[in-house]
């Protein structure tokens, strides 16, 4: 049955998570990508953690209202997005909150308004002006509101530049997030200040066409003062998540094109830029490229995923050197009736989303992601082209003295509220799985331990090096809350042996005492 396989892992947790905690020297996760700028670091961190049931809960505090971007610590302070407070239920915002929390107690330390030009959905599950994470340097935190505005601060709050633009409007996600890189931040967004605020919205923005001048690019801002250092000579689509790589004398940026709605930004595929002044060093067309995921790359070959394929490149020159298919001859673990079932070079049916928006990560030789439609963990191995798929559960329902249920195909619809109760939201949509057509979290990597969270608040503990993806990889499923009252579209972070999360309604930290 499930609860010999899963529930064992469980009760190990509940013993044993405090080794998988061990107290290091502290490390900073300076921006969404964390130390490695790919997701990962160094550590160890709880196997197993449930806020619903306050389990390795060092603590959690109320922010004042949703909000999508990592929380991230830079010199024991945690930053974080927030909008700003609502008194009734609302569906659109505008401007956000950068704030300022120590890292070890919770305590608020400072908060400061990030003005915005455009209201957006609140909670949209393809992200809303809060979507951007912060960047800290250890000296200064920089806040970007998706709406238009970039906030630097020192780590006291004064204010040290700002920089205010109208965003083009075709797209409403944002999935690129801030990075540090010799002494700048690279963000993403319209170049230029000379958009009237009614291009801010779709409908707005249409009769303006798809001309270059409107594309989105990468950018460079000097910390000190926010001069632009640069403008990316490719464009970047509003859906992909940038990824830079440094190897000694050298530093690079994957970036891509693409996805729903016509993005404006040609062709259609993925760039190698310098990224210290913007050029582009290659260019890979590729037809009909879905761009929504995270570029990832190792020492010689970028890695993407298309609905049904997986795609190897080289990374000096964007050769295209391998196209596997994702859904044939595949490893595959699913459960059913109590009990798991194997099956070897089996084929999956196509779906219209194969792979859920930006859930995959590159670790090691396997590239892991989440399937679009079955509810299943997927990873190729980048040697040898294997391609497997473990089936885990949409939800659990953890309480206070009760059993705790899981989930296979059916879950409870998250309440769309805040911590005061009020209803933070428009689309429908926004109250779903989190699986599939959604610009989903980004996973992230602590020594042996990938951690994959969900919009639904839970968190897939998976040991990603196992030769073989088994449900004995499967450590934990855990959770940010209550099931039905826990939203989250925020990825995870991770220092001196804490994981920090934020949800709709509050700010966590994740670890055992000692």
């Amino acid at each position: 049955m499930l609860g010999n396989v899963l529930s064992v892992s469980f009760v190990k947790c509940a013993l044993l998570v405090s080794f998988c905690s061990s107290f290091l020297a502290a490390q900073d996760w300076p921006e969404a990508a964390g130390p490695n700028r790919d997701f990962s670091g160094v550590g160890k961190a709880p196997s197993f953690f449930s806020a619903a049931q306050q389990k390795n809960i060092l603590w959690r505090v109320k922010l004042p209202s949703t909000g999508q971007g990592t929380p991230i610590v830079s010199g024991g302070r945690v930053f974080v997005t927030s909008h700003e407070a609502i008194k009734v239920d609302t569906e659109l915002g505008k401007d956000i909150l950068g704030l300022c929390f120590d890292g070890r107690t919770g305590k608020e330390l400072w908060r400061r308004t990030i003005p915005g030009t455009r209201e957006t959905d609140l909670s949209s599950l393809f992200s809303d002006n809060t979507a951007a994470s912060p960047v800290a340097d250890g000296e200064c935190v920089c806040f970007v509101n998706v709406g238009g505005g970039i906030r630097c601060f020192d780590f006291s709050g004064n204010e040290l530049w700002k920089y205010d633009w109208v965003p083009f409007g075709r797209h409403h996600a944002r999935l690129h997030e801030p990075m540090l890189f010799d002494d700048c931040i690279i963000t993403m967004q319209y170049p230029k200040n000379d958009l009237k605020p009614d291009y801010t919205t779709k409908r707005g923005a249409k009769p303006l066409g798809r001309d270059k001048k409107y594309w989105t690019q990468l950018q460079a801002f000097d910390l000190a003062n926010g001069e632009r250092k640069w403008v990316a000579t490719s464009g970047t689509s509003v859906h992909q998540t940038s990824a830079l790589q440094t190897r000694g004398d050298r530093a690079v940026i994957l970036t891509g094109r693409g996805g729903g709605h016509q993005p404006p930004e040609e062709p259609f595929g993925l760039s190698l830029i310098n990224a210290k002044n913007g050029e582009t060093i290659w260019t890979k067309a590729i037809s009909k490229f879905p761009s929504a995921q995270n570029s990832v790359m190792n020492r010689d070959r970028v890695f993407a995923l298309s609905q049904q394929e997986h795609f190897t490149l080289d990374l000096k020159t964007g050769d295209v050197l391998e196209r596997i298919p994702l859904r044939e001859k595949v490893t595959q673990w699913s459960y059913g009736e109590d009990s798991w079932e194997k099956k070897e070079n089996v084929g999956l049916s196509k779906v219209k989303h194969g792979y859920t928006k930006n859930s995959n990560i590159l670790i090691g030789d396997y590239h892991y992601f989440r399937a679009g439609s079955d509810y299943s963990i997927g990873r190729v191995h980048i040697v040898t082209g294997a391609i497997e798929y473990l089936q885990v559960p949409v939800q659990v329902v953890r309480s206070h003295g009760k059993r705790e249920e899981l989930r296979w195909d059916k879950f409870q619809p998250n309440d769309m509220k805040n911590a005061d109760g009020f209803v933070a939201t428009q689309d429908k949509r926004n109250a779903g799985s989190g699986w599939g057509h959604v610009s989903a979290a980004s996973p992230i990597v602590i020594g042996d331990l990938l951690y994959m969270p969900t919009m639904l608040g839970v968190v897939y503990v998976v040991r990603w090096n196992d030769e073989q993806l088994t449900p004995e990889s499967l450590i934990s499923v855990s959770d940010l809350g209550t099931a039905s009252e826990t939203w989250s579209l925020s990825s995870l972070s991770y220092s001196d042996g804490r994981i920090y999360a934020r949800t709709l309604k509050e700010l966590v930290c994740i670890g055992t005492e000692g």
